[in-house]
């Protein structure tokens, strides 16, 4: 599946469709939002509410992208919303597993699978690897001391008391497994189908605003982490169009959880 994949002859083969891109981009913010929401009771029915309308203007636009772009969303929501995955990634993660089973059942099977293309790997990327845990060590680092940055206190209720090898294998798990997930969502479906329908440079800041907002309530955390993980988002977008898949920001988005993993460890003990 490396390379570039043909789409089947649609709306979005004929140039931007402006429409198509106001829902595909509502949908990714929202996306970006769904952790968000959980803070605020009765804000996840009002965005599924809105998702459904979305949907409905998706349908009309003819976009096969903003459909796509809806339904990640509106699976987002969905698993997050019935509270038993429990932390995320795990919502995450069944939202992708769930998506995945659609696609394989869809007669646009292969379109969906384009955008879990692994890519090319490209000579620049073991600088990008090694510039990667540089800045998010050095980024952590401001955000611990200037901004007083932790982990969330349920991360932190929950890995309390542990035994060092568990928590060890647990940040290993975390890291492969979130990088995964939010790969697949940010630069997988919605990059691909804002791409298709606004163009890259669209496409890629929109993906970073919306991956920037998850983590306002995420690692980093607050206003300060949305901005910060919002730039990060931009590279792994750039990442993402530069090698036409997801391996690469894949691998440099295990090594920043890996390396915050590491730098927030003694926090725990």
């Amino acid at each position: 599946m490396d390379g570039p994949a043909a789409h089947p002859p649609d709306l979005e083969a004929q140039g931007p469709n402006a429409q198509a891109a106001v829902v595909t981009g509502s949908a990714a913010l929202l996306a970006g939002a769904v952790l968000l929401a959980l803070s605020y009771p009765g804000t996840t029915a009002a965005a599924l509410l809105l998702l459904a309308v979305l949907m409905l203007l998706a349908l009309r636009s003819g976009s096969s992208a903003a459909v796509d772009a809806v339904i990640m969303t509106i699976l987002l929501y969905s698993t997050v919303a019935v509270d038993v995955f429990g932390l995320w990634p795990l919502p995450g993660l069944a939202a992708v597993l769930a998506a995945w089973w659609l696609a394989r059942r869809s007669p646009r099977a292969q379109l969906w699978r384009s955008w879990l293309r692994r890519g090319s790997a490209t000579a620049e990327l073991p600088w990008l690897l090694l510039l990667t845990v540089v800045v998010t060590a050095a980024a952590l680092l401001v955000w611990q001391h200037l901004f007083n940055g932790q982990l969330p206190q349920t991360y932190v209720d929950t890995a309390v008391g542990r035994p060092l090898w568990l928590l060890v294998a647990a940040g290993a798990g975390f890291s492969l497994v979130n990088a995964a997930v939010e790969e697949a969502i940010f630069r997988g479906v919605l990059q691909t189908a804002l791409e298709r329908v606004s163009g890259p440079i669209v496409a890629i800041v929109v993906q970073a605003i919306a991956f920037g907002v998850l983590h306002i309530v995420g690692v980093p955390t607050g206003i300060v982490g949305a901005v910060m993980a919002g730039g990060w988002g931009m590279l792994l977008g750039l990442m993402r169009w530069r090698t036409r898949g997801l391996l690469s920001p894949y691998v440099a988005h295990v090594a920043a959880d890996a390396t915050i993993f590491c730098m927030l460890l003694p926090s725990l003990r």
